[in-house]
């Protein structure tokens, strides 16, 4: 039901352009699939490798049968970015759709490869069709919350400069707090060094460690909670700290299989600011494998009318 309810804000908007702009962004940014077909909205898809194969992350994983086979899976899957055919694949079907132009939202060299994939593929098809590319700076839901607005601009009959300008506001003002279940899935990704001394404590007080995503440099430890419930009031904590009282948000709350603790941070994020939307994703599997299977995160995004 959350789906349809979802879609039709969009439904509801006045499309004044007839759809020439054509935006492209990353499958690691979570921007709900049925959205995506829907607005046909291109998706540069990451790679999982499993049993020796680089699998698609949207198209050609099962997302709840690889959270299913995480514990088992030894060496820990790495993952990898598209081809430069695979972008041009992309952006050449735009043309063969007769867009004018392609804005490809992605997320900063610094943070990611991927960027310099769809670099390449705008270079090869630059004669054909104007292709701007957009560092975002932001990952993960961060990342998707900007191409949401992107293509909320698009449909409001904005062109390719305006939706930089606004969305070079926007993304100062966008904030993603994330909950992950254990800190064993951060060993293993290097994302924390492995202590005995870590390991224990942890156990014991029964931490769940918080990440945050850093504009320019992707997603950052910050802090620990006691359960999920304690991360929760830990992570409110954090966003009273740079939210702004007189902005509306809208909510996106995306989860890897672990949805019994959104309402409660949904309500306790109420208690900072305005809401005017909240929208339910999928963290998708190449983040799931940073953050942990039952990990989830909030992000909140300033509201575009």
């Amino acid at each position: 039901m959350w789906k349809n309810q979802f879609l039709k804000t969009f439904n509801n908007l006045v499309n004044v352009n007839v759809m020439t702009i054509k935006i492209v962004t990353d499958s690691t940014s979570g921007f709900l699939k049925e959205l995506a077909e829907k607005e046909n909205v291109g998706i540069i898809e990451s790679k999982v490798m499993l049993e020796g194969k680089d699998l698609k992350e949207i198209t050609e994983i099962n997302r709840k049968d690889l959270a299913d086979s995480i514990p088992k899976l030894d060496p820990y899957p790495k993952t990898t970015m598209a081809s430069p055919q695979e972008a041009l694949d992309i952006f050449t079907q735009a043309v063969e759709d007769k867009y004018d132009e392609i804005i490809y939202i992605g997320v900063s060299p610094t943070i990611s490869n991927q960027y310099n994939s769809a670099k390449v593929a705008a270079k090869k098809i630059g004669d054909k069709i104007k292709v701007t590319l957009y560092e975002c700076g932001l990952s993960t839901t961060s990342h998707g919350a900007l191409v949401y607005n992107a293509v909320k601009l698009v449909k409001l009959g904005k062109n390719v400069e305006e939706i930089i300008s606004i969305l070079d506001e926007m993304k100062t003002q966008t904030f993603t707090v994330g909950i992950s279940p254990s800190f064993e899935t951060l060993f293993k990704t290097g994302r924390v060094q492995k202590k005995a001394s870590l390991s224990v404590m942890a156990s014991i007080l029964k931490l769940k460690p918080l990440y945050e995503i850093i504009l320019e440099k992707g997603a950052q430890g910050c802090g620990a909670g006691k359960g999920f419930k304690g991360a929760i009031q830990k992570a409110v904590e954090k966003f009273s700290e740079v939210l702004t009282k007189d902005v509306k948000y809208d909510l996106i709350l995306s989860d890897a299989f672990n949805t019994k603790y959104l309402s409660q941070y949904e309500n306790e994020i109420r208690k900072l600011v305005t809401i005017e939307e909240v929208l339910n994703w999928e963290i998708p599997p190449c983040v799931m494998l940073s953050t942990g299977v039952e990990s989830f995160q909030a992000t909140l995004v300033p509201h575009i009318d």
